[in-house]
């Protein structure tokens, strides 16, 4: 609607939902991404590939509205098959990370995910709104502004057929298992096991999936 009121002041048609995804396909293809067959892309990708850092997206993405992906270093981004990412979606990678997202796995709006080392999605798992994962630390000693200090980094794996609620925040270093399911709201700090739910903060389990 929003784009139809602005084209209607410019005096401008709307551009129908097909032909956007038609040119924001090409242009992903024209930028050098190594994009599948398929793809449903009717909102803006805001990319930047700078460096050697790399996009590969399988085949069937869905991208609905307006995300961000940033690559950096060596890095590389890699999207399975009928992935969807939402709106505001934010996707960075650097250093020599791989950021790696599994086939059918949906991307809620507002995720933030920074990879400045290995960051693994396993396949069907839902991430909700708001979520954010990262990959690195930063420095806190005292005597040097926290600003100026350098970052620690870590992996993080989430497996398969998990779900993570809205707003968690997940830390280096961390594995979640296939399965396992992570409240709305949770920080987690430490591995979670398979199939286990887990709440709070810091996120601590209390059941497992029957």
């Amino acid at each position: 609607m929003l784009e139809k009121a602005i084209n209607a002041v410019r005096g401008l048609p709307a551009i129908p939902e097909r032909y956007r995804g038609l040119f924001n396909a090409w242009y992903l293809r024209r930028r050098g991404v190594a994009l599948g067959a398929y793809p449903w892309i009717p909102g803006r990708v805001d990319l930047y590939l700078g460096g050697q850092s790399s996009l590969v997206v399988g085949d069937g993405v869905f991208i609905p509205r307006t995300i961000e992906v940033i690559g950096n270093d060596d890095g590389r981004i890699i999207i399975g098959n009928g992935v969807s990412l939402d709106s505001g979606a934010r996707l960075q990678v650097a250093n020599r990370a791989t950021l790696r997202i599994g086939d059918r796995t949906g991307i809620g709006p507002y995720n933030f995910f920074n990879a400045f080392d290995d960051l693994t999605i396993g396949s069907d798992t839902m991430v909700s709104p708001m979520v954010n994962i990262n990959c690195a630390d930063h420095g806190i000693q005292l005597g040097t502004p926290m600003r100026e200090q350098y970052g620690t980094y870590g992996p993080v794996t989430i497996g398969s057929d998990c779900w993570l609620g809205a707003m968690v925040v997940v830390l280096k270093g961390v594995t979640i298992g296939d399965g396992a399911v992570v409240g709305a709201g949770a920080v987690v700090t430490t591995d979670i096991p398979e199939y286990a739910i887990a709440v709070g903060v810091p996120a601590k389990v209390v059941g497992e999936r029957m």
